[in-house]
């Protein structure tokens, strides 16, 4: 979740304690969300000061508060603070979930679900998907376990998903926070929804012909579990990281004490790590980690990404109505890709009426995932800010998800799409292809160092990064294979410190072809827009 728009205000709550739900206090008012008036950035400093719930949303003048009871409440009066009641009652929302779930056998959403789904539910029915849809859907699981022992998993949905072609992959994950249900509500309703208009859908058809479209829904397991178990961590926001370099097995995490604890998995990612916009207090909400890619939800994100020509990404948060691309952080300068990352965010933004905006001009952060993951593969990455609040009543979810008023018939699902349709855009990637052995394995793979920000007095710290991924040739000799450009964005962070502006380096794919016991190598230099033509003749 992101906050809405710059300010000094702002900029001085980019340290404050996004705290979950405070542990287990007597309750005799409702949870509230509050705009607090903040006139000044001295106003916000000590607003962050008094240890609540801030909710990380904050604009010229004003930021939200999670109100858990009396005695926050009495803490902003005694401060000298004036507000005005945005949610009146957070609870009203489970009660309204309730009410609809038993009032509506099948809601109009993709998958006909009437209440929010939990962990168990994700993992359940992305294992049915698959096994219902054998030759559309694979399961997978991300390769580090959690701080618990929980395994992350996903699902790949296009025809003939079991081959090992060249198709561009677009990834969309949800839930970095634990807090924000839609998130991961969105990216499992947008794959029953491709699901149940493939064959019907002529468009849909098409895209999953030639994609491949990836979906991690939840990819901080630990954290959601505690925030959809329906304790007094509801409102937990980060992963369960207690002790640094140490797991945390149940019931660690959920202690008196521990509450705050733990990493924002979304501020964990390596290039720009630690600076503007993340903590180094493990009991912040924006705590940033040990270091980068500290945290193995990150980790699992990072290791997809980098063994996937993902072309298109998009990661869900709640809460502010925006679709943010870089720059995260005003240091970075604007994108190379600047024009390309403006088109396709409006066009998306025509979809669901949202604001899309370069991130640093609405909040500055470092270590977030389509940033890294831009800088690392030049494939393009957006998040989405859902709703108006972190997990409003659930039938609300329709509505984002198809629209309404004048977005009606469009909504998330019509953003979505559009993202998918750049995914398979071969004018916003690159093409490799040309002849080789029928059944060679073909491989690429770059190594380079991307740069955390300076933290501190340090100077950057180099992040070494590795791209690899591969694909089987098909048995008439003749392959094509969609991937990322091999000319990369210059980041702004060296070992020296910040740089003042960024450009593209032109650096090679290096390709290898391997049949038969032999293998040969060649180098591809193939820009965006571009495709290169490859004769590999027997592999030698």
């Amino acid at each position: 979740m992101r906050p809405f728009a710059a300010s000094a205000a702002a900029l001085a709550l980019s340290a404050a304690l996004i705290t979950p739900a405070h542990a287990a206090p007597e309750r005799t008012a409702p949870e509230q969300i509050v705009r607090v008036d903040v006139p000044d950035a001295p106003s916000a400093r000590r607003l962050a000061g008094l240890g609540l719930d801030l909710a990380e949303a904050a604009g010229p003048g004003w930021a939200d508060v999670v109100l858990h009871s009396p005695s926050d409440a009495a803490a902003l009066r005694g401060a000298g603070y004036t507000w005005r009641v945005r949610v009146a009652d957070l609870g009203a929302d489970r009660e309204r979930d309730r009410a609809y779930a038993a009032r509506t056998a099948r809601s109009p959403l993709p998958s006909g679900r009437t209440s929010y789904r939990t962990l168990r539910d994700y993992e359940s029915e992305m294992a049915a998907l698959a096994r219902r849809n054998p030759s559309r859907v694979r399961a997978f699981t991300l390769p580090a376990r959690t701080l618990e022992g929980r395994r992350v998993q996903g699902i790949e949905i296009g025809h003939h998903v079991s081959a090992r072609d060249g198709r561009p992959v677009f990834l969309m994950v949800g839930l970095h926070h634990a807090r924000e249900w839609p998130s991961g509500e969105m990216a499992m309703e947008f794959g029953y929804d491709l699901l149940r208009r493939d064959g019907r859908d002529r468009e849909i058809t098409r895209l999953l012909d030639t994609a491949r479209v990836v979906l991690v829904p939840v990819v901080n397991p630990d954290g959601f579990n505690l925030s959809r178990g329906g304790g007094t961590l509801e409102y937990k926001r980060k992963n369960c990281r207690v002790v640094p370099g140490k797991d945390a097995p149940p019931p660690l995490c959920a202690k008196p004490g521990n509450e705050d604890l733990g990493v924002d998995v979304n501020r964990n990612y390596g290039f720009g790590w630690g600076g503007t916009g993340s903590s180094t207090n493990g009991a912040d909400g924006d705590y940033h980690g040990a270091g980068p890619f500290s945290e193995p939800e990150s980790r699992n994100i990072r290791d997809l990404v980098s063994s996937r020509q993902v072309t298109t990404l998009i990661t869900n948060h709640t809460y502010g109505g925006t679709i943010l691309r870089p720059y995260f952080s005003k240091a970075e300068g604007l994108a190379p890709d600047e024009p390309a990352y403006k088109a396709l965010s409006d066009a998306m933004a025509a979809q669901n009426g949202y604001t899309g905006m370069r991130s640093g001009d609405d909040y500055e952060t470092t270590g977030e995932t389509n940033d890294w993951s831009y800088y690392a593969t030049r494939g393009l990455g957006y998040t989405f800010e859902f709703g108006k609040s972190f997990h409003p009543a659930f039938e609300t979810l329709v509505e984002e998800y198809y629209g309404t008023g004048p977005t009606a018939g469009k909504g998330a699902r019509g953003a979505f799409l559009v993202a998918l349709r750049n995914a398979v855009d071969r004018g916003a990637h690159s093409v490799l292809q040309g002849r080789a052995p029928g059944g060679a394995t073909l491989s690429i793979t770059k190594s380079f160092t991307l740069w955390t920000s300076p933290v501190g007095s340090s100077k950057p710290q180099a992040v070494p990064t590795r791209l690899t991924s591969s694909m089987q040739v098909p048995w008439n000799g003749r392959f094509v294979w969609d991937v990322n450009p091999s000319v990369r964005p210059e980041s702004p962070f060296t070992p020296t410190g910040q740089k003042p502006v960024t450009g593209l380096l032109k650096e090679k794919w290096t390709l290898t072809c391997t049949a038969h016991g032999h293998s040969s190598t060649v180098r591809v230099l193939v820009d965006r827009g571009r495709q290169a033509y490859l004769d590999l003749g027997r592999c030698r």
